[in-house]
């Protein structure tokens, strides 16, 4: 079993994305910014076939679509990602960055997970 962490930080807090690479599948839980939570939840099953889930009240659902998307096209199946990142008091603009932040993540760990295989 293999393991990392990626950071980010927005308005002063982080937003981290840890992975767990296991003999079959991965599993990814992304959070932070003023109250991290588990808003939605992402699985890539053995085929690819991808699902997301969102919580009631929450918006992480995209951050899930995108991710899971990305590890099943890498090929990383299974896969299970959970989103639940919160700023107070934030506008389009600022989701718009917190969405460009967590794209530049699964950039970063698509790079850590190929440079470890």
């Amino acid at each position: 079993m293999r393991r990392f962490e990626l950071r980010r930080t927005y308005r002063g807090r982080d937003v981290t994305a840890l992975v767990l690479l296991t003999d079959e599948g991965i599993t990814v839980t992304i959070c932070g910014g003023d109250r991290p939570h588990t808003g939605a939840v992402g699985v890539a099953d053995p085929d690819g076939k991808c699902t997301v889930t969102e919580f009631p009240g929450h918006k992480e659902g995209v951050v899930c679509e995108r991710w899971t998307a990305a590890l099943a096209a890498a090929g990383c199946l299974p896969a299970v990602v959970t989103a639940g990142i919160h700023y107070d008091g934030l506008d389009r603009a600022g989701i718009e960055a917190v969405l460009a932040l967590t794209d530049d993540l699964l950039a970063e760990a698509l790079r850590t997970i190929e440079a470890r295989q």
